[in-house]
């Protein structure tokens, strides 16, 4: 099951990564700073929210999603710490 899951992580951020960068920018330039024309989409409507935005979101979701999941089944998994296995290992070599 872990595997399962790790490898669809895996698979979840490159895709992320991929959709992240074909997304254009905000066109937020110097020009914006200075209150150029471009200044009013910093605060004004945004339009319609694009197909690269809506699956920009649904990734996200099910990265984390899927890092809450690698974090439960990994916390389950462990018992104790390595310090304390640290530990009884060498008590039991002195014996």
């Amino acid at each position: 099951m872990y595997s399962v899951i790790l490898v669809f992580h895996v698979i979840i951020s490159i895709l992320l990564i991929i959709v992240i960068l074909m997304q254009s920018g905000q066109k937020a330039d110097i020009a914006a700073v200075f209150g150029g024309s471009s200044s009013s989409t910093v605060f004004g409507p945004r339009g319609a929210t694009t197909v690269l935005a809506k699956v920009t979101g649904v990734l996200a979701t099910l990265f984390i999603l899927t890092s809450l999941s690698l974090y439960i089944l990994s916390s389950r998994a462990q018992k104790g710490s390595v310090v304390e296995k640290s530990v009884v290992q060498q008590t039991q070599t002195k014996k």
